[in-house]
């Protein structure tokens, strides 16, 4: 996969037409764009058209257009989380997916002023070698959103390339999209985000040190801070999970693994820098997950809520290590218990939930 980067610079550079103007960098290319937040099922449609036009037209590449940051955060800098994907896991999928060029934009305040016409001539076709466009039904380009699906095509006819528009996708009566998605985990439907996916939804996150309380009352959990500050989580609750650890912690032996698989994230800290290179296996456990304000233990609760993951079977340090996250049913909402024995009797019943909607048992 090759990896193309606009930084905020070169993409002024780009717009004055000091860098840009000789030969392209891809000699020809069919290209998709957009944010790419969630890499869902609809998107996948996007990347299988890129595909298949390049095969179809003899074009040289394939490529996708996307954004370092989600436009949202340059736009919103208040907004509340809402990021399906990180940068670092949608490289990954990507990568899966066997995407060829990555082109990896800073979304700036001088790409957001540009209008379609300037945008798709200067990059996509001058910068880029852009000769077959894939949209998506709901495409909406530049400046005020005036490049449309149709305003495009007629564009293409100037600027000599064709435009091939995708038809939504559909999950069930839903439409496919980033923003159906995140009503689906608000709601705490994971079945719902999953179908949409086309894979459970997941989180990666640095294991913290937490209250101990879970060890001592025969639950040991992993407290679990979010990479991203900004990436989305589901509605509070109890959870069945699927937890991923790095397989160098596991015990030989253990029999809680469901199974074994390669990752190729490497472990990052909480300010992103590496802390080492990808392990070279991942272990995954069956478990339960709760997200919330752990009223039982903290009174009114904690100020912000909490993940916390108990694996089955697992035994191992996991501190200041990275783990995976799938969300895969939720059991029940959060409650607060009378003390720590009426909590115990739940987490036996909510383990014995989850086992069932884990098929373990």
């Amino acid at each position: 996969m090759r990896l193309i980067r606009l930084t905020a610079n070169y993409i002024s550079e780009i717009i004055a037409g000091k860098i840009g103007t000789n030969r392209p960098q891809l000699e020809s290319c069919s290209l998709a764009l957009g944010s790419f937040d969630g890499l869902h099922l609809g998107h996948q449609e996007l990347i299988h058209g890129v595909k298949a036009s390049r095969d179809r037209l003899g074009l040289d590449s394939g490529a996708l257009f996307t954004f370092m940051q989600h436009p949202r955060q340059l736009l919103d800098p208040r907004a509340e989380p809402f990021l399906l994907t990180t940068w670092r896991a949608k490289l990954a999928l990507l990568q899966e997916m066997e995407c060829q060029v990555i082109v990896a934009a800073d979304f700036c305040p001088e790409l957001s002023r540009l209008s379609y016409e300037e945008f798709v001539e200067k990059f996509l076709v001058g910068y880029l070698g852009m000769k077959h466009l894939v949209a998506g039904y709901d495409t909406h380009l530049g400046a005020n959103r005036r490049g449309t699906a149709a305003t495009l095509e007629e564009l293409g006819r100037n600027l000599g390339y064709t435009v091939e528009v995708i038809p939504p996708v559909k999950s069930g009566e839903h439409i496919i999209s980033s923003s159906a998605i995140r009503k689906a985990l608000a709601a705490g439907d994971l079945s719902l985000a999953e179908a949409m996916l086309g894979r459970p939804y997941a989180i990666w996150g640095e294991v913290t040190p937490g209250d101990r309380r879970g060890r001592e009352i025969g639950f040991p959990t992993a407290n679990i801070q979010p990479l991203e500050s900004m990436k989305l989580l589901p509605e509070t609750g109890v959870y069945a999970a699927r937890v991923q650890v790095p397989g160098d912690v596991v015990v030989p032996g253990t029999p809680g693994v469901l199974e074994r698989v390669t990752e190729s994230l490497p472990e990052v800290d909480l300010q992103g820098d590496i802390l080492s290179a990808a392990p070279s296996d991942w272990a995954i456990f069956g478990g339960m997950v709760n997200f919330g304000y752990v009223p039982t233990f903290h009174g009114d609760g904690l100020v912000e809520p909490r993940v916390e993951a108990n694996m089955f079977g697992f035994e191992g340090d996991l501190r200041g290590r990275n783990v995976k996250v799938e969300w895969i049913k939720k059991l029940r909402p959060e409650k607060k218990f009378a003390g720590a024995d009426e909590l115990v009797v739940q987490l036996k019943r909510d383990q014995e939930h989850a086992r069932k909607v884990l098929g373990l048992d």
